[in-house]
């Protein structure tokens, strides 16, 4: 689930309860439809405000890989690179140490390493392979 779809989903259901609270407390139509017109134009500016904000962040990500990329340091060029490959190096080595080597006893004492391991693998692969699909995306569209 994206960010977006986070933010949005949730301003959908605030509003659906805000509607229903002031078809509780309003008693005539027309009342009803100025509150709730006031409402759709206060939400859509908010939609706005996160878009841009959304962009921006976007913008501040593209900026500093491309500062990275411009540095003279071998290790700020290579770093994401570098965490995938040891991410990945880490997985392969815990399954075969898991699955050929250790104990089950010594299997469940890793336990909350395994998943940590998984939550920065999907997220370290997610972050770089997404990234580079977004840019490759947004360079045939220029």
């Amino acid at each position: 689930m994206s960010l977006k779809s986070l933010v949005f989903s949730g301003v959908s259901k605030l509003i659906d309860s805000t509607g229903n609270a002031i078809d509780k407390l309003v008693t005539s139509d027309e009342e009803r439809l100025k509150i709730k017109a006031a409402m759709v134009v206060e939400i859509n500016k908010f939609k706005a405000q996160q878009l841009k904000a959304a962009a921006e962040y976007d913008k501040e990500i593209s900026k500093r890989h491309a500062s990275d990329m411009n540095s003279d340091s071998w290790l700020s060029k290579n770093i994401r690179p570098l965490a995938l490959a040891f991410l990945t190096v880490s997985t392969v080595v815990l399954a075969y140490l898991s699955i050929f080597i250790l104990d089950k006893s010594d299997v469940d004492i890793m336990e909350p390493w395994i998943d940590l391991l998984k939550v920065l693998l999907v997220v370290a692969y997610s972050f770089y392979f997404g990234s580079r699909t977004i840019e490759k995306v947004k360079r045939k569209k220029e």
